[in-house]
């Protein structure tokens, strides 16, 4: 299977793929270079079941997931807040820190619906109220 997201291809498939990766890395290649563009080498890879495969930043191994590290880092800035205040757990300054929040929840939501209604729910307990307007 082919899939491109702007200028990202992935091919994906199964041992015959790979038994031809050789080949399929040449022909690729060619078109590219063909289309007047060029492959980074840095970011061409050959990733099997057993590896984790991400594709434009989601893991899409079994099915489609924010990394692991971001997700942590989300729930932990959701739970600061919960805990602290949202104007302790705004370590960057964002100046729409709930609407970042809310947006950062809405992608994981759309990649993985459970972990993102567990992630809403915390958020639901964050108290809005005490930071500033």
């Amino acid at each position: 299977m082919y899939s491109r997201y702007a200028d990202d291809l992935t091919l994906s498939g199964g041992t015959w793929l790979i038994s031809h990766q050789a080949d399929i890395r040449r022909l690729v290649a060619r078109i590219v270079r063909d289309e007047g563009f060029r492959l980074n080498d840095r970011k061409s890879r050959l990733v099997t079941r057993a590896g984790r495969q991400v594709v434009t930043g989601v893991v899409v191994n079994d099915r489609p997931n924010p990394p692991r590290g971001e997700y942590d880092r989300l729930r932990a800035v959701i739970h600061d807040a919960t805990q602290n205040g949202p104007t302790i757990a705004n370590r960057d300054g964002r100046t729409d820190f709930r609407g970042h929040l809310l947006g950062r929840i809405a992608w994981v939501e759309s990649l993985n619906p459970s972990r993102g209604a567990t992630l809403r729910r915390s958020f639901m307990r964050v108290d809005w109220d005490t930071a500033p307007a």
